[in-house]
Formats: C-alpha cells, structure tokens, sequence
C-alpha cells in the first residue's frame, strides 16, 4: 500500500499522518511547543526544541508503521542565524514577531519595487524586514552567518545535511524574485549579503534520498525518500480542495488567511495581495491576518482567567449575546496586522464600550472581530466574479457556532470539510505527485453553513463602522506606537 508521513511543522505544535494514496489516515500524532515573547513585539522560538518534536513524531509513528516517504509542510516567514555546521546562533523569529516596524518602513521608495519582484506585501513579519533589523541591532550576527534560515529548512538540514529551500517557503520571504526562481538582487542590496548566505531553492517535488545513517537515525530500518515539500498556506490550500480559480479558501487557525489559486500572480495596485508559489503552475494568491484563534487565547487567558478553555466553549458561552454585541465591537489587532492594513504598529481597540455591557459582551465582540477583519481580507482579494466557493478550514471548524457567524457576517454560504487536517493532506498530494501516483481525496462529509438573513443585516450595519475604525485610528496607532516605546 502506498503511503506518505505528512510533517506539518506548525506554529504551536508539529502533527504527522501517515497517509495512503487513497487518502485513509492510518495513524497521526502530535506534539506541541512553546513561543516567547521577552519583550513587546518579540516572538521567538528554540529550533531544537521544534526539531525535537519532529523527529518524536516521525519516531512515534513508525514504530508501528512502515514509513518509506516523508514530506513536509511548515509554517511560513521565519529566520535563523546557523553557522556552517548549521548550529543556531539566534533564536527561531516567527511570523508573530514585529519588532522590525522601522525597517519595514525604511523600505518605502522601493516598496513597490519590491512587490513587484518578489509578490509578497512588506511588512515586519518578512523574514526580509527581520534580517534589517539584526543588520541594524545586531551586525555581527550577518558577519558570524553561514546561512539565514526558516524552521523548514532546518529540519531538512539536521536530517539530510543539505541546505535547502523549496520555492513555496521561498516565496513567502520578501527576498525570493519570482520570475526567476532565485533569489532577489533587490532585496539582498538592501541587506549587503550575498547569494550563498541563502539555501538553494528547489521545487516543491523535489526528492532526497536518506542515507543509511540518516535514516537510522530516525529509526526508519528501510530506504526512505523525503520530498521536499511546501508552506502550511499553500498545503492547506491544496489540501481543501480549493482548487478551482474561483474557489476561495478560508483558513482560521492561531493566524487566519484567505485565498485563491491562480495560475498569473494576483498583483494588488495597494500591495495587500500574497502570492506564494505552490508548484510549477499554481500560484496561491491572497492575504493573512496575525488576528485569529491567537486573540481568542490571548482574551481568555488575560480576561476570562481560563487558559485551558476550548475555541467551542469560548464561542459557545457568547450564545445569549445578540448579535452585534449590542453596538459594541472590536478590531482585533493584538498582534498588529498584515492584510489588508499591513501596518505593525496596530493595535486591538473596543469601540462603544457602555454600561450595559458585561465581560460576555467583549468575548462575543472579539469573536464577531476576528469574523469582520476576515471579511477585510476576502475584499481585497480579485476575482473576476462571485466566489464558486468559499471553503473554511482550520481550528474554526470544531466550532459550529463560529461557523455559523463567519457564514453571517460574510452573508454566504460556507463549505466545510470534516477533515481539520488540510495543510498535511496537501502536502500528502504533493508528494504522491512527485512520485507518480494519483492521489484520490478520501470522501469528506461536507457541511454545508448557510447564512442566517436577520443576522446578516445586523453584521452589515456593524461591519459598515468597523471598516471605518483603521483609518480612523492610523496615525493614533502610530503616536502611540511611538509613547509605548518611550516607556520602555
């Protein structure tokens, strides 16, 4: 029987599946890892700690199952320092991380240059806008460099002993041109490195074969076959089913994201638009919110007291709350934002707080938040017309009630697969594919959210103010930016 372990090196934690060709999961397992913030606008991760949890998991499933290929998904926009034995010098800084707000508007006059070159918006979650920020804090560190590297490309080094990157990973850096599939002049004149400081970029198919050695390591006793794979956005796009030009694809995990496959580029006038490489043919084009379950963690644990409490039980609590919070609403950029405002130096706010409102009140706003700043993506995302299908994956969807207002405030249809798993499974295909194998997507159960119309015409109403709020606000956030500092 065919199979693929599907890695999918996420965020918070890394998840296997061994998979067949005929899209049975034969097992799974999962292994999670911590983030710090030691200072405001810092996220950092220990790359070992991460790579540990690979390899436990690679270990976990093959010791009840033969495992001949392996493929991996990662998350996107992280950087590392390695020296040539590909030893850390820094920490793991991940998409979250925005302590490069200066450098990325340093990059102004040639903001659209670069855009046009590389296709991905500038802002501080750029691994290009991180590295001007070490070449700006930290100098020595891109003297001691052998390469700058993401998490995927570290895995792939301590099993392989290779330096690699494939393009997908690549093309989410701000430093990858597009059009000629290496790495972008522009970009590295602005940071004063060269070429080989970076790994080689490799399509998405591409095989290593593990030595002997290699694969005893992982406690593989056969031949085994890794392929290379792709990022988390572009396996998960994949991975839904949301193939078709005008399918939409919905993604609400810690982080959120919408968007499209296209064959061109989708090159927004404003810049807010992505466009990652999935494979030879296929663009995955769109826009990513830092604001999605992260808020829902960061609002339970800090208001609510309740760490541990479920993304089901969060929501349903807020039931015998109207929609509409009763005018209150929240724009959820706790963590700054990218798309559509791609401005760090944002922040969260409540609008219309009142005496009548409760504590359930700003949880019901801050969940009907995140369902709005989703809504600011998909406007911005070009399609030539309605959406065929809009197609929601990601940790949203073990809540039926978030649903059903996600399906209210954009006032469609929402397609919902049973599979929570989808950047694995795209990866999955990715490597059946590279081996010549059809890969035939198990049958899902699709549910199927409809929107509700009274609802709807409150969540127009709220949603007309809410568009309102960042403009309102841009140069208050940027004051403010500017005190918080003052005051550290």
């Amino acid at each position: 029987m065919n199979s693929v372990l599907a890695i999918d090196i996420g965020t918070t934690s890394t998840k296997g599946l061994l998979i067949t060709s005929q899209g049975v999961v034969l097992a799974s397992h999962q292994v999670a890892y911590p983030t710090s913030y030691p200072q405001p606008h810092f996220a950092e991760q220990n790359p070992q700690e991460i790579f540990d949890a690979v390899v436990y998991v690679i270990h976990t499933i093959a010791a009840h199952n033969e495992v001949t290929v392996i493929s991996f998904s990662a998350a996107m926009h992280s950087i590392m320092v390695v020296n040539q034995e590909g030893k850390p010098l820094s920490p793991l800084i991940i998409w979250a991380d925005t302590r490069s707000i200066a450098q990325s508007r340093d990059l102004e006059k040639i903001r659209q240059a670069l855009y046009e070159e590389t296709g991905t918006p500038v802002h501080p979650m750029s691994p290009l806008c991180k590295l001007l920020w070490w070449k700006e804090h930290q100098p020595n560190l891109l003297v001691q460099a052998h390469k700058f590297i993401s998490i995927k490309e570290y895995v792939i080094f301590r099993l392989t002993g290779q330096f690699l990157i494939d393009h997908s990973i690549a093309s989410a850096t701000g430093i990858f041109n597009l059009s000629m599939l290496g790495w972008s002049a522009t970009a590295l004149n602005q940071l004063g490195v060269p070429f080989d400081k970076f790994s080689d970029p490799v399509p998405t198919d591409f095989s290593v074969e593990l030595t002997t050695e290699q694969s005893a390591f992982l406690e593989l006793k056969n031949s085994v076959k890794l392929i290379i794979g792709a990022s988390d956005g572009c396996c998960a796009q994949l991975g839904s089913g949301a193939t078709q030009e005008e399918d939409i694809s919905i993604t609400v995990g810690t982080s959120g994201a919408v968007r499209k496959m296209s064959k061109t580029r989708v090159m927004d006038p404003q810049g807010r638009v992505f466009n990652y490489i999935l494979d030879q043919r296929n663009f995955v084009c769109g826009g990513a919110t830092n604001n999605a379950t992260a808020v829902i963690h960061w609002f339970a644990k800090q208001f609510l007291q309740k760490p541990s409490i479920t993304l089901t039980e969060f929501i349903d609590q807020t039931n015998q709350i109207q929609a509409g919070a009763e005018g209150l609403l929240f724009l959820p950029y706790v963590f700054g934002e990218r798309a559509p405002v791609y401005d760090a130096a944002t922040s969260g706010v409540f609008l219309g707080v009142t005496v009548q409102h409760t504590l359930l009140h700003l949880q019901k706003a801050v969940a009907e938040g995140i369902c709005f700043a989703l809504k600011s993506i998909l406007e911005t995302i070009h399609v030539s017309s309605a959406p065929s299908r809009l197609i929601v994956s990601g940790g949203i969807t073990y809540s039926p009630e978030w649903l059903q207002m996600l399906s209210d405030v954009l006032d469609k249809e929402l397609q919902v697969a049973t599979d929570h798993d989808a950047s694995a499974v795209g990866v999955a295909m990715i490597a059946f594919r590279a081996q010549g194998i059809e890969f035939q997507q198990s049958q899902q159960t699709i549910l199927r959210v409809l929107p509700n119309t009274d609802r709807a015409l409150v969540y127009e109403k709220s949603y007309a103010v809410y568009k309102t709020l960042y403009e309102s606000l841009k140069s208050t956030f940027h004051t403010h930016h500017q005190l918080m500092n003052s005051c550290r």
